[in-house]
């Protein structure tokens, strides 16, 4: 919490939230945009597709309690 609360500053609470929606959305679009390339160009980057399907069709609801939970963890 800062030391001085500006009326016109948003809820803190509310910008987390916000970017954790936003980047969870951004780590999704990046799985799909991963799965456009073809077998040869993924096994260039050690990427199996199967695990980028599943994880490009994960609810983003799922993707945000995934990185929160990482993050209370540390890891």
């Amino acid at each position: 919490m800062p030391d001085v609360y500006m009326p016109a500053m948003w809820p803190l609470d509310l910008q987390r939230c916000l970017h954790d929606w936003f980047r969870a959305w951004r780590q999704r679009h990046l799985y799909r945009q991963l799965l456009r390339l073809d077998d040869r160009e993924l096994a260039a980057r050690d990427l199996d597709r199967q695990q980028l399907c599943e994880r490009a069709r994960l609810p983003l609801w799922q993707v945000v309690e995934g990185r929160r939970r990482k993050r209370r963890t540390g890891a």
